[in-house]
């Protein structure tokens, strides 16, 4: 399919606050943010260690399988992960509690790059982004529309979970692709539900906290799981491309550069007609920015 290269075209934003605003629960929920918080301080920034997934791990968004628990959480990105594998799969479980990484998440996506020869490089590397929205139809969440969760209150629980569900109803219909690169036999873009060994899902919980999960099978990366390979990886948010209007596709060439294309069934013109979609009251600075760290894995062994 041809597609045309076209010039980014520039917005001017208005309304964005200064700083990212705390999610509606903890204004409430304050024994929630300290453990939170406390949770932060006892984790490495970077995974330390080698681990085996549990037996019953199901990409499907949420933590159940690891009680909630995470290896790292890394400052730079703002997140909390746990790298793991079994005998199959390499896994990446990964989660965001700051209102503007969530939607620097659903704007820009989270790319894992991995090198198995050991460089700390992009261009010799296996790099898998998800979740891939169509910038003609992006989803945000609000925080001025978030339920609040008021202990001891049952119907706010309720309106919580009203507004999970629909939330994650909008999010399971709108990120269905994922891009993928140096992989051999796998196109550049391909489905949730493709053949090819390569699994994603993503779900909000009823405290609009977002958790991503991605399974790629071991013989895609070439390999196994009875070998201890060692192999860097690196976890990008790229952030949201504020010059890429609705209806561009942006793709990141081999040396780093975003490159924007026009969608399939969409002009110039619409491109024209059509200011992007932003959030409102998030951290521009934080929201737009790319921002990445390095580290090394080790397969675990059973």
């Amino acid at each position: 399919m041809r597609t045309i290269k076209i010039i980014p075209l520039l917005f001017t934003v208005i309304t964005f606050a200064a700083h990212a605003q705390k999610a509606p629960w903890m204004k409430h929920d304050s024994l929630m943010e300290v453990i939170i918080k406390a949770k932060r301080a006892k984790l490495p920034s970077v995974q330390q260690i080698s681990l085996r997934a549990p037996v019953n791990i199901k990409i499907d968004g949420k933590t159940t399988e690891w009680n909630d628990q995470f290896k790292a959480y890394n400052t730079s990105d703002d997140i909390f992960y746990t790298l793991s594998n079994d005998d199959k799969n390499l896994y990446l479980t990964l989660q965001a509690v700051n209102y503007t990484i969530v939607n620097k998440i659903l704007g820009g996506g989270v790319s894992l790059t991995i090198n198995i020869g050991g460089k700390r490089n992009f261009k010799s590397g296996i790099n898998i982004t998800y979740p891939m929205i169509n910038k003609h139809d992006r989803i945000w969440v609000n925080s001025s529309a978030m339920p609040e969760i008021i202990p001891g209150n049952a119907v706010s629980v309720m309106q919580a979970d009203s507004f999970m569900n629909n939330n994650n109803l909008r999010l399971g219909n709108k990120s269905k692709f994922i891009m993928v690169t140096g992989i051999k036999g796998v196109d550049t873009l391909i489905s949730v539900y493709n053949q090819d060994g390569i699994k994603a899902a993503s779900q909000f919980n009823n405290k609009m906290i977002y958790t991503y999960e991605l399974a790629i099978s071991l013989k895609l990366l070439g390999m196994a799981g009875n070998d201890p390979v060692k192999f860097a990886y690196n976890i990008k948010l790229p952030g949201v491309d504020m010059d890429a209007a609705l209806g561009q596709v942006t793709i990141r060439d081999e040396d780093g550069n975003l490159r924007h294309y026009l969608a399939p069934g969409v002009t110039v013109a619409d491109i024209k007609n059509n200011p992007p979609s932003l959030p409102s009251k998030v951290n521009l600075s934080v929201f737009q920015s790319p921002t990445d760290f390095w580290g090394e894995y080790t397969l675990a062994k059973k």
